[in-house]
């Protein structure tokens, strides 16, 4: 048996994470990098961009609006007895004759106050079948 007893003339598996016998002593010292990198990912980072400062429109469009968060109410608007519901919930509430269809989009209902969408429309299913109107191509008898 030789030293290289591994499959294709390679190391064994023992000696192959053993980096004496690689032989991979090439004097390269590892530096492992710093915990935290330092953010050059904004404004302001290098001594030009301090000394010129940031546009306006640059610190605007880092801006995030508010959000309110809207509370539900205690019971569904459906369910309310109408001399208990405000502006606020009369324009939340649906018709009930809501539909949603035309080429290309969904068809809605509402029923008990839930909308059901048409599914078969998602899956690429256009409305009619393909025999409507005319052909494009010559009909030859």
């Amino acid at each position: 048996m030789s030293i290289e007893d591994g499959p294709g003339d390679t190391l064994n598996p023992a000696e192959s994470l053993d980096p004496d016998d690689v032989r991979n002593n090439d004097g390269d010292d590892v530096v492992d990098p710093p915990e935290h990198w330092s953010e050059a990912d904004k404004f302001g980072m290098t001594p030009r961009e301090e000394r010129e400062g940031e546009t306006l429109d640059e610190k605007l469009s880092e801006e995030e609006p508010d959000v309110e968060v809207e509370v539900p109410p205690d019971i569904p608007v459906a369910a309310a007895p109408d001399d208990s519901l405000t502006e606020e919930d009369v324009d939340r509430v649906l018709d009930d004759d809501v539909e949603i269809s035309g080429e290309g989009r969904k068809s809605a209902e509402v029923v008990d106050g839930v909308i059901v969408e048409d599914s078969r429309v998602d899956k690429g299913q256009v409305d009619g079948t393909p025999e409507d109107g005319d052909s494009l191509f010559p009909i030859v008898d």
